[in-house]
């Protein structure tokens, strides 16, 4: 597999690298040529799948985006409002990136329906996810999650979803009783 040597690059270590390679790519590599014609994209889908995207840019401010394809990049982290950004984004695929966390502010996406996070060192998934009532399909195998347990993730999605809304409500009253 032509990706599977850059997974051992840490996480912002290959910006310099990145920075220098683009000089004489060409646009499917995600160049500045392609970040241009995408922030003018009216395009539903946009597939920046073996990008060799390693960051997130502006190219993501593209409101009426539905599909999202940037499966197989060398992404590490998603933006805090990046699901703010794409409001109307159902399908979400980040599959064989280096993502380690998702952002809270997923809990207050509104049309979110399918997200693929398959091997991604992700260890926690935050209790916010818990308030996506529209996912009808989370992707989570070859993550090496410790929360939700792997006996709740092994359930499905209702179970992992139940969890979160479980502990994000414990996690909102502290244990003397009185509201935060």
């Amino acid at each position: 597999m032509e990706g599977s040597g850059s997974l051992s690059v840490p996480c912002g270590a290959g910006d310099q690298e990145s920075s220098a390679g683009q000089a004489g790519s060409k646009p499917t590599s995600a160049s500045r040529d392609v970040h241009a014609g995408v922030l003018f994209s009216s395009s539903a889908i946009l597939d920046l799948s073996q990008s060799g995207l390693h960051h997130f840019e502006e190219i993501f401010k593209v409101p009426n985006l539905r599909q999202l394809h940037l499966q197989r990049n060398a992404l590490c982290a998603i933006p805090k409002d990046f699901f703010q950004m794409l409001p109307n984004l159902l399908w979400l695929d980040l599959r064989f990136n280096r993502i380690t966390a998702l952002p809270s502010g997923i809990g207050r996406h509104e049309h979110l329906k399918t997200l693929l996070l398959e091997r991604n060192p992700i260890r926690m998934l935050p209790v916010e996810l818990g308030s996506v009532t529209t996912l009808k399909a989370l992707s989570l195998r070859h993550c090496p999650l410790e929360f939700p347990p792997q006996l709740v993730v092994q359930r499905g999605l209702v179970a992992i979803l139940t969890f979160l809304q479980i502990c994000a409500a414990e996690c909102a009253v502290p244990r003397d009783g009185s509201p935060r």
